[in-house]
């Protein structure tokens, strides 16, 4: 099984819309506070309990040179996993990694910080 590098772009993200990228591809995720019922189940991938509603996993791609000219031509946008409630894509080659992303957001956004109890804290 491979690790896939997960990292986020930088800003002070506590739950909403966040970016980032995980190997060679970028996502965006909607992720909320509490679990929701049409979040995605980071277990099966299915809709169900959790905290992310939204999740892009895309790759840009620049056209080559000679089309540059056209209209509607620049840069293409490939999508590899697209959650909007339900999956609209969910390419099966990339299934894993699609997986440890959502536990990784899942975890990282599950956090909570308790204040108290040490013993420099008086």
């Amino acid at each position: 099984m491979e690790n896939y590098p997960i990292k986020i772009n930088q800003g002070k993200y506590k739950y909403g819309y966040i970016k980032g990228s995980v190997g060679d591809f970028y996502w965006y995720a909607l992720v909320h506070k509490k679990e929701i019922e049409h979040g995605i189940n980071p277990v099966s991938l299915q809709t169900g309990h959790g905290r992310i509603s939204r999740l892009c996993v895309y790759k840009e791609m620049a056209e080559p040179e000679k089309y540059r000219y056209w209209p509607a031509s620049g840069i293409k946008r490939y999508i590899y996993a697209n959650y909007k409630r339900e999956w609209d894509v969910l390419n099966s080659n990339y299934i894993e990694m699609v997986r440890q992303l959502v536990n990784y957001l899942e975890r990282r956004y599950s956090l909570k910080l308790i204040k108290g109890g040490g013993k420099d804290e008086q």
